[in-house]
């Protein structure tokens, strides 16, 4: 598998990252750059860029990496900073104690959540001060997050700077062929969170999942697979993510389970064992369900 994508604007992106969320400790930043990650995942939401700019920064320091080799991606929160994109970027760049960004998502389109309540607001306004942050050179690109179809058809009926990225939950049990199928006409790149499902998202997922059996782990296919490959279970998961052109970001607190993942990219399987991951659409399940409660569902 290859360790790197061209973008439709000509940019190299690792094909598999780390996604930050879990982050406790700058450790597990600077662990997974020292054993080759390359693109880190992080947001405002998550409240650890500042974890996760030491981390960067150590590596650094150390010689293990340059700036350039870095892909680092943040996201704009659905807060106070939805209204100012050019501070939130500013200061999340402050924490990271980074000067440029290489990829700043919308984490959700249309929503603002202030001390007065919640509120529908336009994607028109948020996308085009985010171009802007284009412009300045804070980030060389913009991106969104957790969007639809739909709401992509929205931008890319107006933007001056199309979306490069699109990051969503993607898995063997949320195949989302439309979606993937789109972006792939309009050359926007599928980012994965929750790639091997293992997040811990939400009480009613939790309940969901305990009803339906739902472990991926423990699907006979992916255990034969692992059997066969000598592989782990991530690395099976990871792997077919790799093979539909899906780049995935799994989260991990463990400082070497990033080194683990990138086994991912050292194997192929056969065509007819990628269909076989495919096909759990019996099980489709989301397991991020946090705008649903606050009665916007934008994944319609």
């Amino acid at each position: 598998m290859k360790k790197t994508v061209k973008l439709s604007n000509g940019i190299e992106c690792p094909t598999i990252g780390i996604g930050a969320m879990p982050a406790k400790s700058e450790d597990v930043v600077y662990q997974a750059i020292k054993d080759g990650t390359r693109l880190i995942d992080t947001a405002s939401a998550y409240k650890n860029e500042d974890l996760v700019g030491k981390g960067i920064k150590k590596a650094i320091d150390e010689g293990i990496v340059k700036r350039e080799d870095l892909f680092v991606i943040t996201k704009l929160n659905i807060n106070e900073e939805k209204n100012d994109p050019e501070t939130a970027l500013k200061n999340s760049l402050e924490r990271l104690q980074l000067t440029y960004v290489d990829l700043y998502l919308d984490h959700w389109p249309s929503v603002n959540i202030t001390k007065d309540g919640v509120k529908l607001i336009s994607m028109v306004d948020t996308w085009t001060k985010m171009e802007k942050l284009v412009e300045s050179g804070k980030t060389k690109m913009i991106g969104c997050s957790n969007y639809n179809v739909q709401s992509l058809l929205i931008i890319l009926s107006f933007c001056k700077i199309r979306p490069t990225f699109n990051e969503v939950e993607f898995h063997p049990y949320l195949y989302q062929k439309d979606l993937k199928e789109f972006c792939d006409k309009e050359n926007i790149k599928i980012l994965s969170y929750n790639p091997i499902i293992k997040g811990d998202y939400c009480a009613k997922s939790a309940e969901i999942v305990k009803e339906k059996k739902l472990d991926l782990f423990n699907e006979d296919i992916v255990k034969s697979l692992t059997e066969k490959y000598k592989k782990t279970p991530a690395q099976i998961i990871l792997n077919w993510h790799l093979q539909v052109g899906v780049i995935p970001i799994p989260g991990t607190s463990n400082p070497n389970r990033m080194k683990e993942n990138l086994g991912a990219l050292d194997f192929k399987m056969e065509e007819e064992e990628y269909k076989k991951l495919s096909s759990f659409d019996e099980k489709q399940h989301r397991f991020c369900f946090s705008l649903p409660f606050l009665g916007f569902d934008i994944f319609a």
